[in-house]
């Protein structure tokens, strides 16, 4: 499965989010296996490890739910002092991709 450009790097359990237009923005980020990364399509991709070490993005067929994406943004958004994350909500994939490029600048 492709990967649709831009898209979110939700980095380790609870270390939050990046905002990335490719995958030379993915690497800037040296993510390690366990992140995954939300396309702006909602797939899901797992980082993994080859026995040879070599890192690639497994496709996961589940596309993320709306309630465990706004779960994530909201814990995100406090973790950097934004008040009020219960007004936080996306309903689609572009406004998910849109709000953590502006929590980025924050």
């Amino acid at each position: 499965m492709m990967i649709h450009w831009p898209a979110i790097l939700a980095c380790g359990e609870e270390q939050g989010y990046a905002w990335v237009a490719g995958p030379d923005d993915v690497e800037a980020q040296r993510p390690v296996p366990g992140d995954r990364l939300f396309d702006s399509q909602g797939h899901q991709h797992l980082l993994s490890q080859a026995a040879s070490g070599a890192l690639y993005w497994q496709p996961d067929l589940r596309l993320i739910s709306p309630a465990e994406l706004n779960a994530g943004l909201r814990a995100y958004a406090a973790s950097l002092g934004i008040c009020c994350t219960s007004k936080l909500v996306v309903h689609t994939m572009a406004e998910a991709i849109s709000l953590v490029a502006w929590l980025e600048r924050q």
